[in-house]
């Protein structure tokens, strides 16, 4: 057999085979001869009929068993040899094949991308100092306290905190603001429309100039399109709201006392604070600890440069658009709005699979080494686990799985989590000073998008 590979890009391969005619015929009389066992031939009793009468008799079907057999072997031989991993079933164009010809085809393929596994024991990660404080109980029960809210109607001027409930329209240029973004239509026209500084405040500037508004008042205002707007086609441009003030609200907050400890099932305030301060300290070791295994995993990918299947790449990414469109849909965003952003979303859910699918190759290819596998008991119990969560039964969430190709997922997520235990345990941790809350809003997930100890 001789195989001869073109490299089409770094992760797509053809494979061009040919197999000499001497082994072409060898296989032709071996599939002869099994046909010949239960052939029935005029003349003949059953496996005793002359090879070349068996041969023309059933001369299609032996020549297809052939060629399947043939390619079978050669495709597999062909793999291991050259140490390529398929990632998809391959694309096969017959050059050649019959009886006492060479069997020639091209088999084009996409394989695993091939890199240098880098150093992965005792990756330097750093670990913040950080405590749950007296501040951040507060904060927490203060957040609490805004779950048990009131308003109430108030007949005096708009303070600075209160809520200022308004009917209103918008337009630029005289024109709706609709015929500038069409599904504006919250910017256009509300009724008993709810306004706030802080936690709503429609457009900037519209709050303030609403100081002192009392019950009944109306008044226009202009103000300008700022900088970073939801819709980049307005900014610059100037609104004008005519608004009526239909009611102004006075928030109020309940006191910290043992009966509003008893509507959150806590026997007082101070055992409600003590429940709070355990919850507190059980996501702080959750959030340093993700944060060490996010590290662990941007360090090899960081460490790791390599082409990716395409295929692999686009299927993630469809999936990633799915699931994007999925949850703004439940958050209530209308169709218009995710249309909008296609684009938008498309390129994000594509970033993000590129990082999944790298980082995925990577722990594969640690698991290989270390011998790390996932065992049935465990893929059982995650399966368990999903099922509670989404409340059906495992024996058909596990069915539902193999059905849709979605257990290899389960698995190598479980498999991903097994390999970060590893790195995280021989990881070399450094204590340093905690970095400023706006640097933790925007460090890197990428690791944990490929640890999955919580489920999609």
């Amino acid at each position: 057999m001789e195989v001869t590979i073109t490299d089409l890009s770094p992760c797509r391969k053809q494979l061009r085979i040919e197999i000499d005619a001497e082994t072409v015929n060898a296989k032709f009389d071996n599939v002869a001869k099994e046909f010949r066992r239960h052939a029935h031939l005029p003349g003949f009793r059953p496996g005793k009929a002359p090879l070349a009468n068996v041969m023309r008799a059933h001369a299609d079907k032996i020549g297809e068993e052939a060629k399947r057999a043939l390619m079978s072997d050669s495709y597999s031989e062909a793999l291991k040899d050259n140490n390529l991993k398929p990632v998809i079933m391959p694309e096969v164009e017959e050059l050649q094949f019959g009886h006492g010809k060479p069997f020639q085809y091209l088999a084009t393929l996409e394989v695993s991308p091939a890199f240098e596994l880098p150093e992965y024991s005792g990756l330097e990660v750093e670990k913040e100092r950080r405590t749950v404080t007296d501040a951040d109980i507060n904060k927490a029960l203060d957040t609490l306290r805004e779950q048990r809210v009131s308003y109430a109607d108030v007949d005096r001027p708009a303070g600075e905190d209160d809520f200022i409930v308004v009917n209103f329209t918008g337009t630029i240029d005289d024109k709706p603001i609709t015929d500038f973004v069409k599904v504006a239509r919250g910017l256009t026209e509300q009724k008993n429309y709810w306004l706030h500084k802080t936690q709503n405040p429609l457009i900037p500037g519209i709050v303030e100039e609403l100081g002192g508004a009392a019950k009944g008042d109306k008044k226009t205002v202009t103000v300008p399109i700022p900088d970073g707007f939801i819709y980049e086609e307005l900014i610059g441009k100037e609104a004008k709201y005519d608004i009526e003030v239909v009611q102004v609200k006075e928030k109020t907050l309940p006191e910290l006392d043992d009966a509003f400890a008893k509507g959150f099932g806590a026997d007082s305030i101070d055992k409600l604070r003590e429940g709070v301060e355990n919850d507190l300290k059980n996501e702080l070791d959750y959030s340093l600890k993700k944060s060490i295994r996010n590290q662990c995993v941007d360090k090899l990918l960081d460490a790791v440069t390599c082409d990716l299947p395409e295929t692999i790449v686009n299927e993630t990414t469809r999936i990633g658009v799915h699931n994007i469109v999925q949850q703004n849909h439940n958050r209530g965003v209308g169709k218009e709005i995710i249309e909008e952003n296609k684009d938008r979303i498309y390129a994000n859910a594509k970033a993000d699979a590129e990082v999944r699918v790298k980082a995925n190759y990577i722990l594969a290819q640690i698991a290989e080494k270390e011998g790390i596998k996932v065992t049935e008991q465990e893929l059982s119990r995650q399966v368990a686990a999903l099922a509670a969560q989404q409340k059906v039964k495992p024996q058909k969430l596990a069915q539902q799985l193999k059905d849709n190709g979605g257990i290899y997922q389960v698995r190598e997520e479980i498999l991903n989590a097994k390999v970060i235990d590893l790195l995280e345990e021989k990881a070399k941790v450094t204590e340093v000073d905690p970095k400023p809350e706006a640097e933790h809003a925007h460090s890197h997930e990428h690791g944990e998008d490929c640890d999955h100890e919580h489920s999609h």
